[in-house]
Parts: C-alpha cells; sequence; structure tokens
C-alpha cells in the first residue's frame, strides 16, 4: 500500500473547496492515521456529492430576496 500524504491531502481540500478543517474528534481521543484517512476520504465524498456553488448561489438569492421584501 503506497504512503498517504496526509497533510497534503488536507491542504489540497481546503483549497479546492475554499474550507477549512479544524479538527478530527474521535471518541476515544486517540487520533492514529487509520483515522485521519479515513476522515479525509469521507469528506472527499461528501463534498464529491454535494455543489457548494449552488448552495451559494441559492442562498445569495435567497438572501436579495429577503432584503427586497424588507
Amino acid at each position: 500500500m503506497e504512503e498517504r500524504d496526509l497533510q497534503n491531502e488536507i491542504l489540497t481540500l481546503e483549497n479546492e473547496h475554499n474550507i477549512k478543517i479544524l479538527d478530527i474528534t474521535t471518541m476515544d481521543g486517540v487520533l492514529s492515521r487509520p483515522v485521519v484517512e479515513s476522515a479525509i476520504d469521507s469528506l472527499k465524498e461528501t463534498l464529491g456529492q454535494i455543489n457548494l456553488d449552488d448552495i451559494a448561489k441559492s442562498v445569495d438569492d435567497d438572501l436579495k430576496e429577503f432584503s427586497e421584501s424588507v
């Protein structure tokens, strides 16, 4: 199995999706390499299923509509 550069993967996710990954919390407080790998993979999967640009546009539209009604 190839060694993963987890720090680089986190930075890439943050830059590509304009997000900040603040922390990873575990039930037992142990932060092992497999836990970090799983968290990164889960975040990649989640981000792949949503379109942040569409969400941002929708929020902008809602805010404009609200401000016009006030």
